[in-house]
Parts: C-alpha cells; sequence; structure tokens
C-alpha cells in the first residue's frame, strides 16, 4: 500500500511539474496576451497565441500508452514468458522436494505408531534429520524465489532501457519537446491525434528483429 501511494504521489508531482513548466513557457509576455487562446494540433503540436495571433510559445507533445506497448512489444513478451517459465519451475522443484519430505514424514509417523524404532533416541534422531530436511527446503525455497525477484527486477530493467534508449533515437531529430507516458489510469483525458505508440512499437520490434 505504501508503494502504491508512493508511486503515485511522484506521478501527481511530475504531472504538477509538467504542468508548471507549460505555464511558465507559454507565459503571456505582456497584458494584451492575458487573453491568449490555445489550439492543439493533430500534429502533436500545442501553440498558444496572444491577441494578436503572435506565437507565444511552440510546445511539440506525443504520447506512448506504455500498457499498450508492453503487451506489443516482442521482447517485452519474450522476457514475460521466460519469466513465466523459470517461476513455474522454481514452484515445480519446491513441490517435489515438498511432496518428498511428506512422504518421509508419513512414514517416521508410521513407524513411531507401530514402535518400529528400537529406542527413543532412534526416533529423536530421525525426527531431528526431518526437520533438518525441512528447514533445508525452506532455505531453499527463499534462496530460488529471491533469485526469481533479481532475474525479473534486472530482466524489467532491460527492457524499460530498450524502451527508453530507442524513444530518444525515435526523437532524434527533436521532433518533440516531451514525449510522454500513458499508464493506467495516470491520464484522465489525452488526444489520440498525439499517441505515437503504434509508431514506436513498429520501431521497437524491428529493431529487436534484428538482434
Amino acid at each position: 500500500m505504501y508503494t502504491m501511494r508512493t508511486t503515485k504521489t511522484i506521478m501527481l508531482l511530475a504531472a504538477l511539474a509538467f504542468i508548471q513548466l507549460i505555464f511558465v513557457q507559454c507565459a503571456p509576455k505582456n497584458s494584451e496576451s492575458a487573453n491568449a487562446d490555445q489550439t492543439v494540433e493533430t500534429t502533436g503540436t500545442t501553440i498558444v497565441t496572444n491577441a494578436d495571433s503572435t506565437p507565444v510559445c511552440n510546445i511539440r507533445i506525443a504520447y506512448v500508452d506504455y500498457d499498450s506497448l508492453l503487451l506489443s512489444y516482442d521482447f517485452a513478451q519474450d522476457v514475460q514468458k521466460e519469466l513465466l517459465r523459470k517461476e513455474m519451475s522454481i514452484n515445480n522443484i519446491i513441490e517435489k522436494e515438498r511432496k518428498s519430505l511428506q512422504e518421509e514424514v508419513a512414514t517416521f509417523e508410521n513407524k513411531v505408531q507401530n514402535n518400529v524404532f528400537a529406542t527413543q533416541e532412534r526416533a529423536q534422531a530421525e525426527y531431528e534429520k526431518i526437520m533438518k530436511k525441512d528447514q533445508e527446503l525452506m532455505q531453499r525455497g527463499q534462496a530460488l524465489i529471491a533469485e526469481f525477484e533479481e532475474t525479473r527486477l534486472t530482466k524489467s530493467n532491460e527492457v524499460t532501457q530498450s524502451i527508453i534508449s530507442y524513444i530518444q533515437e525515435y526523437n532524434s531529430n527533436a521532433k518533440y519537446d516531451f514525449i510522454l507516458t500513458k499508464m493506467g489510469g495516470n491520464m484522465l483525458y489525452s488526444n489520440e491525434a498525439l499517441d505515437i505508440t503504434k509508431d514506436v512499437v513498429k520501431g521497437l520490434n524491428e529493431k529487436y528483429s534484428a538482434k
């Protein structure tokens, strides 16, 4: 819950900072500019003019729908499949060893009920042996999960960095001043004419397939 609130707070602060930047760059240059009108063109350019139609600022904006991008980005999907296979493998390993230990416990209990152990000491030694295996299994499971989480984080960072790197390449001609991210509900409204997701996905997949 704390992480979600922190993420939302960061996103809100970033949005406020962006809005403040727009106001600063598009602030009226004189008193006559106070009634400036704003128009958004389908090219992704926001043009603010004053009363006599003189441009005050020219900000070029586009956005990428991150959720849609991840669903269509081949590298992201391959990473997702790889992580899923690894997670299933870990679960199978732990489950197999857990069942084996449960069988040993059942055998031990059966021996106790049938007075198979010649002495209490032998029964205690067998019990401690099983408890040690149980502890080792728990530690092994924790280690595998920790290893998986590290791999997941590394792979997620690789996907993110590949996207950031391509966005920089995509905008190398400085066509846009801002390329925003639409993720979940962080945008209440967005003009679809400013959506460059398909172009970015196409370029990402071409670059990925070339490797």
